[in-house]
């Protein structure tokens, strides 16, 4: 471990890794995992919103600044705020967050169209998350990048900052659980403030630049840019559905969208691109999300529930997340000792049987199949969700970084890596806007009178939303997915070295060469198909796929 942080320090710089645990321990970890928590008790209990598929559409608008990554990380690559491409959006992500906080605290939400204010705060307070969480992604991709043989030692160290912020967030969680939903977030607006500083302080390590419109961009890179709008556009429209469409409308809307944009990445971008954003969403997107059944389920009382497991709030809300954290801690591990370097083809493919095998443990549970074998119900989910399925889940989102990671050339770290974790965000958009569908197609009702909840199919849904529509990507994997390891630079081998290429030749100020849209900033990448001369060679890779 000690070998570790000094590796990460001697390669990084200890500025740089305080402003990882600023944005990844603090915000993403805490600030992020704290409100995802309130939104149960927030929006149920405060509010009263009731009905299972207006709950899940609820909860679709919150994932929604995830999927508007593309739109943040172009604005920042073309348009720098005061000679800085990072600096002063992350900044005003901090305020957006902060005075959700506040107003989610003490303003009389509840009483606006009945959950969408609330609903549109929680997005604001993800909004400073997923911006922050981009922008300084960007900024460790180009470091992944300039020292390739750190492997996924930074990817390692930003997932473990999360999941330690994970755990002290259920522990946070577990205090306020039982009391005012609005305490939630007084505990979340200090943190979510204290961003500012390490920000203002410059640990962020980014070089000023000359300011204005960056147009040179826009024209050179403009099918990322195109496919970036329009993922944005589709994002916002799937908002708005969510808020005030039927369930039918959101998914067909979802849908129809996706194969556009899944179709429109294979055309513009170059191969290993495309199919990378392919299979991001696609992986996300077929394993939807049916929250909004399932929190009812497991914490419904007798009324709703008869026979149902009655978990009290601070178990399911806290406890078992920092059960969840710790074991997401350990997927890091097993994924660093016996995945990091091998392919990643192996990995997803590994991964994705080993999490449909571990969401199969909520099918057994609505069963009571736990209960016959003399499991109880806590330690049943504790044993799935909480240990197995984050387990998994973390093995199975560390190659997708490492991916994401390898694939952002320089200079353009912000709009690739944002249209990449884009794909992946807007299929966990379409994930939940699906199961909004599924679960009213199930016939899961949960009723505001009180009377009886119906959970007769939750079984069947579970099955063909966790287990089924998963098991689809396993295909796909050999398909869409790089033959390479996770050590190789794919940069380089990206189609003999036409995955990218450089933008067109200037003069240096010193007489030399330099490349890219602007003398001033070399490392300009363009589409493969974009006029200019042929880039310069790059560095061979070690470990050949």
């Amino acid at each position: 471990m000690f070998a570790f942080g000094r590796r990460m320090v001697d390669n990084f710089g200890w500025r740089f890794l305080f402003l990882l645990a600023s944005v990844y321990f603090c915000v993403k970890g805490l600030v992020y995992r704290i409100s995802y928590a309130a939104f149960l008790p927030y929006l149920r209990h405060k509010l009263g919103v009731d009905d299972a598929t207006r709950y899940q559409s609820l909860f679709t608008v919150c994932l929604l600044p995830w999927s508007l990554k593309p739109f943040l990380g172009m604005i920042s690559d073309v348009l720098p705020i005061g000679g800085y491409h990072k600096r002063w959006y992350i900044q005003a992500s901090v305020v957006v967050g902060v005075i959700a906080c506040v107003l989610l605290a003490v303003a009389p939400v509840g009483e606006v169209a009945g959950g969408v204010l609330a609903a549109v705060l929680f997005s604001f307070l993800t909004a400073e998350t997923a911006a922050s969480d981009l922008l300084v992604e960007g900024m460790y991709s180009e470091k992944m990048v300039a020292v390739p043989e750190s492997g996924s030692d930074m990817v390692t160290t930003v997932w473990s900052l999360y999941q330690a912020g994970a755990f002290f967030a259920a522990i946070v969680v577990a205090g306020v659980a039982d009391q005012d939903p609005a305490n939630f977030f007084w505990v979340c607006l200090p943190i979510a403030a204290q961003l500012t500083i390490p920000v203002g302080a410059g640990w962020l390590g980014e070089t000023r630049v000359v300011g204005g419109f960056r147009r040179d961009k826009v024209s050179a890179n403009g099918r990322y840019f195109a496919l970036g709008t329009l993922m944005g556009v589709a994002a916002i429209g799937l908002g708005v559905v969510s808020l005030w469409a039927s369930v039918l409308t959101q998914a067909v809307y979802s849908i129809v969208v996706s194969v556009i944009l899944c179709g429109l990445s294979l055309w513009w971008l170059p191969p290993m691109h495309g199919r990378a954003h392919v299979y991001m969403f696609l992986t996300t997107a077929l394993n939807a999300n049916i929250r909004g059944a399932l929190d009812p389920f497991y914490t419904g009382d007798a009324k709703c529930n008869p026979s149902g497991p009655h978990f009290d709030l601070r178990f399911y809300l806290s406890w078992s997340a920092a059960v969840g954290s710790v074991a997401g801690l350990a997927g890091i591990a097993i994924f660093q000792l016996f995945l990091a370097r091998t392919w990643y083809r192996r990995a997803f493919w590994t991964t994705t049987l080993l999490q449909v095998a571990a969401g199969a443990m909520d099918i057994l549970i609505v069963a009571r199949v736990n209960l016959r074998v003399g499991i109880s119900d806590k330690a049943a989910y504790l044993l799935g969700d909480s240990i197995v399925q984050d387990v998994v889940i973390m093995m199975d989102t560390m190659p997708q970084i490492v991916l994401l990671s390898k694939l952002c050339p320089p200079g353009m770290e912000s709009v690739v890596y944002s249209l990449l974790a884009g794909c992946m965000n807007f299929g966990a958009a379409v994930a939940s806007s699906v199961g909004s569908l599924a679960i009213d197609r199930f016939g899961i009702r949960t009723p505001a009178d009180g009377t009886a909840c119906t959970f007769d199919n939750l079984g069947w849904l579970i099955f063909f939303c966790h287990v089924c529509l998963p098991l689809l990507t396993v295909p796909l994997t050999f398909v869409l997915v790089p033959a390479a390891k996770m050590t190789d630079d794919l940069l380089a081998s990206a189609d003999d070295g036409r995955g990218y290429e450089l933008a067109t030749k200037h003069s240096g100020a010193d007489g030399g060469a330099s490349w890219g849209g602007d003398p001033a900033e070399p490392d300009t990448w363009i589409a493969p198909d974009a006029p200019g001369g042929a880039p310069p060679l790059l560095p061979p890779t070690g470990d050949g796929a």
